[in-house]
């Protein structure tokens, strides 16, 4: 749900919003920058251009309304919080700057959205259940859920006290959709965890607290198990407007 330009015109929520994810991204450049290992940054490009991928292939959510995978929470317990930061914002500003897939003015909104939020929501619930036997299952569920749901009420309360969208259509929408896409989300990426938990533990050593992070020798053996999740996805697509079109749709019609 990238929100394009024009929708919010206070200055401050557009400021506020590029000042919080400006300083988020800063911080996790600082300590990315740390690292200098080249696998890693290798591992951190194939996976940012993985959920460049899968965001642009909408599918199916509801009767006339489609939604895309956000992929953070698989980014983040494989990159670590800092490095998915960089990931998905990079992914972000790329599909604003070259296919217009929501503005620049709104870009600070779209990266405390897409970026900010779900990586943040990932790495609480991460922190919360990492001692538990299912804790990196329950990670994925839980928390890609809450960080689409918290994302889709921050975007639904801009848009409503903002952008003038009615509010019970606007929450409804938001929220109902992106709380759907987030389980199914969160399923899959349980299911995509439990196959590298098998096959390939290291790579999601970067998701422990404290941890430092670690990239497979194989790095393009899973570059090309996510290339390949991304064109099964694309056979999925969907012509239907995201929940995001459908509000703003609804308010421009609305007298």
């Amino acid at each position: 749900m990238h929100l394009p330009d024009g929708i919010v015109s206070s200055p401050a929520i557009l400021v506020g919003a590029a000042l919080v994810s400006a300083g988020v991204v800063s911080a996790s450049v600082t300590r990315v920058a740390k690292s200098d290992r080249a696998q890693q940054l290798a591992w951190t490009g194939t996976l940012a251009a993985f959920a460049l991928a899968v965001q642009a292939v909408n599918v199916p959510a509801a009767p006339g309304v489609s939604a895309h995978a956000l992929g953070a929470s698989l980014l983040t317990l494989l990159l670590g919080p800092a490095s998915a930061v960089l990931a998905l914002a990079t992914v972000v500003l790329l599909q604003a700057l070259l296919f217009a897939d929501g503005g620049v003015a709104a870009l600070g909104i779209n990266v405390l959205n897409i970026v900010v939020i779900p990586v943040a929501a990932v790495t609480l619930v991460r922190g919360l259940f990492a001692r538990l036997p299912n804790g990196l299952r329950w990670t994925a569920i839980l928390g890609t859920t809450l960080g689409n749901v918290v994302a889709g009420s921050a975007l639904a309360a801009i848009l409503v006290f903002k952008a003038g969208a009615p509010a019970a259509w606007t929450i409804g929408t938001l929220v109902g959709i992106q709380a759907l896409a987030g389980v199914v989300e969160g399923l899959l990426t349980a299911g995509a965890v439990a196959k590298i938990r098998q096959r390939a533990p290291r790579l999601l050593a970067a998701s422990a607290p404290g941890a430092r992070s670690a990239a497979s020798r194989n790095v393009w053996a899973w570059a090309a198990v996510c290339v390949g999740i991304a064109v099964i996805a694309a056979s999925f697509a969907s012509s239907a407007p995201d929940a995001l079109e459908l509000v703003l749709s609804r308010a421009h019609a609305a007298p």
